[in-house]
């Protein structure tokens, strides 16, 4: 009798643990290709080039253009941030980039209060900082600058001995890791913009962004 009311109990499980795994597989599957970008089938996130191992970039000192405090990372937490790294003057190509990254945001709709802009400005050949450059209609970028003692890290983390900054447009992790890169000449702005759906979709279960 024990036998049988013990199976009709394991049968009356069974409903209840398909219900835990039907509510919990989908957020289970976007943390793991969160984790995993190149683990989505072809054709989704693969127009960027994966930095692996991913580099944090908490370490970084970043100071605010038109304000003495250095850039909170923290401020940033839970936000995708599209990236621009310009050596010198922002001039037109600097700018034309910060327009296409304020373009892909918008095209996000309402997931776009889940990413943020940055543009880092490092010192040009000279040593110079441009630590205020005008930047008309391009307001919400978050717009810093690297000091030369702080250049080094900086050339580490982007790996700029070996990737010219003009070139991508890089993205940050909502973990505050540096994890992707797009170049800007062979990949469209559309391409860009599957990337970003697809992970902010993997995402969507956990990273909750702001406003």
């Amino acid at each position: 009798m024990e036998t049988i009311e013990n199976t009709r109990r394991k049968r009356s499980l069974i409903p209840l643990v398909f219900l835990v795994l039907l509510f919990a597989l989908p957020p289970l599957l976007g943390w793991v290709f969160y984790l995993n970008p190149h683990w989505l089938p072809g054709g989704r996130v693969n127009r960027g080039t994966l930095i692996e191992p991913v580099r944090s970039v908490d370490s970084l000192i970043l100071n605010m253009s038109g304000d003495p405090q250095m850039l909170d990372w923290q401020s940033l937490r839970d936000q995708w941030i599209l990236t621009v790294v310009n050596r010198g003057n922002c001039e037109a190509p600097c700018v034309s980039r910060l327009i296409e990254i304020r373009q892909l945001r918008r095209a996000l709709a309402a997931d776009r209060k889940r990413v943020s802009r940055l543009l880092i400005l490092l010192p040009d050949e000279s040593g110079r900082v441009i630590a205020d450059p005008p930047l008309p209609g391009l307001e919400g970028t978050h717009v810093t600058y690297i000091d030369p003692e702080n250049l080094n890290e900086v050339v580490s983390v982007f790996d700029l001995e070996r990737v010219r900054p003009e070139d991508y447009i890089f993205l940050i992790d909502p973990r505050g890791s540096l994890m992707m890169r797009h170049q800007i000449e062979s990949v469209k702005p559309q391409e860009i913009l599957k990337d970003l759906q697809m992970l902010l979709k993997a995402s969507a279960n956990w990273v909750t962004g702001e406003q």
